[in-house]
C-alpha cells in the first residue's frame, strides 16, 4: 500500500486527533509536563507514539467537517487536562504538606523559584517534590501513564464526549480530602512543634533568662527534621497510595 493511498480524508484527521491526545497528555500528565524536559524532546516522543499507535486505533466514526474536527480536539484537551490535574493533584497534596511543616518549622520566608512551574515555594516544598518525583519513577508511574494512554486509546473514541458526570464527582469528593490528607501528611511536625512551643513556653515562665530565639528555634527545627527523617519513608507511602487510587479513579472517567 503506498503512502498516497494512506492519506484518505479518515486516516488524515485520526492521525491528527491521535497526535492532540497524546501531545495534550504529555502537556498535563505530572512528569511529562516539566519544563525541564525540553519542548523539542515532547513533540517527538508525541509524534513517535503517534506513529506506533496509529495502526491499532480505530478510525473516526463522525463525519469530517470544521465543527466536529473543533469539538473533536476541544474534547481531547480537556479529557487531557482533567486526567493531568487528577494526578497533580496528588503531588500538590505533598507541596501542601510540605507549605504547613515550612510554616511551623519557621521556614516560609526561605522561598525559591520552583522551576517545574516558575513559581515559589518553600524549600521543603522542593524537597518534598523531588523526592516524590523519584519515588513516582522508581514505582513507574510513567509507565503506568502510557498504558493508562493505551487504554483510552482503546476504549475513547476519537471526538467522543467521556464521561463528564464522573470526572465533576471526582474532583468534588477529592477536593475535600486534599485538605484532610494534607494535614495528616505534616501532623507528626505540626504536634511536635506544638507541644516544644508548650515545653518552651513552660521553661521560659520558669526562667525568664531563657533566649527562644537563640536557643530555642534550633532546637524546635531540629527535633523537627529527626522527626521528619523519621516518617518520610510513611510519606511517600500515603503518595503513592494516592497515586494508585487516581489512577483507578481516572480509568472511570469514561464510563
Amino acid at each position: 500500500m503506498g503512502i498516497a493511498e494512506l492519506l484518505t480524508p479518515v486516516n488524515t484527521v485520526t492521525f491528527l486527533l491521535l497526535f492532540i491526545r497524546i501531545s495534550s497528555f504529555m502537556s498535563f500528565l505530572p512528569f511529562f509536563n516539566y519544563v525541564n524536559i525540553p519542548m523539542s524532546a515532547k513533540a517527538a516522543l508525541s509524534l513517535w507514539m503517534s506513529i506506533l499507535f496509529f495502526p491499532v486505533v480505530p478510525k473516526i466514526s463522525f463525519e469530517i467537517n470544521l465543527l466536529n474536527l473543533i469539538l473533536a480536539i476541544f474534547n481531547e484537551v480537556a479529557f487531557a487536562f482533567f486526567v493531568g490535574m487528577a494526578l497533580q493533584l496528588i503531588f500538590d497534596i505533598l507541596k501542601f504538606a510540605a507549605e504547613q511543616i515550612s510554616f511551623v518549622m519557621g521556614f516560609t520566608m526561605a522561598n525559591v523559584i520552583d522551576p517545574n512551574f516558575g513559581t515559589q515555594s518553600t524549600i521543603l516544598s522542593q524537597f518534598f517534590t523531588w523526592i516524590a518525583i523519584l519515588v513516582f519513577l522508581n514505582m513507574g508511574g510513567d509507565h503506568l501513564e502510557i498504558l493508562m494512554l493505551s487504554h483510552f486509546m482503546q476504549n475513547l473514541p476519537f471526538g467522543a464526549f467521556f464521561n463528564y458526570h464522573n470526572v465533576y464527582e471526582y474532583f468534588l469528593v477529592y477536593m475535600g480530602k486534599y485538605f484532610l490528607i494534607g494535614v495528616a501528611i505534616a501532623f507528626p511536625i505540626i504536634a511536635i512543634s506544638l507541644m516544644s512551643d508548650i515545653i518552651f513556653g513552660m521553661i521560659m515562665k520558669t526562667m525568664p533568662q531563657f533566649n527562644l530565639l537563640v536557643v530555642g528555634f534550633p532546637i524546635k527545627i531540629f527535633v523537627s527534621f529527626l522527626v521528619l527523617m523519621a516518617i518520610i519513608g510513611s510519606m511517600m507511602s500515603v503518595f503513592w497510595r494516592e497515586i494508585e487510587e487516581a489512577f483507578k479513579a481516572v480509568l472511570h472517567f469514561i464510563g
